[in-house]
């Protein structure tokens, strides 16, 4: 009896992006999951630095005021 991994192998999973970074300190770890998320899906065996870099272009506007 096939897995649901194998039934569902080359299937597309869409994870919508990620809205730009608020600086608002609460919404902090819904950004970080959200991210999170969306690298462990969509951004998967690429090297460190793109993912870093995919994750700074959401955070255009400066530090979290606290």
């Amino acid at each position: 009896m096939a897995t649901l991994l194998q039934q569902n192998r080359g299937a597309k999973v869409e994870v919508v992006k990620l809205p730009l970074f608020s600086r608002k300190m609460e919404e902090v770890s819904v950004f970080i999951n959200a991210a999170h998320l969306y690298l462990n899906i969509k951004i998967i065996r690429k090297p460190e630095a793109t993912k870093m870099a995919w994750i700074l272009s959401y955070v255009q506007r400066g530090v979290v005021e606290a």
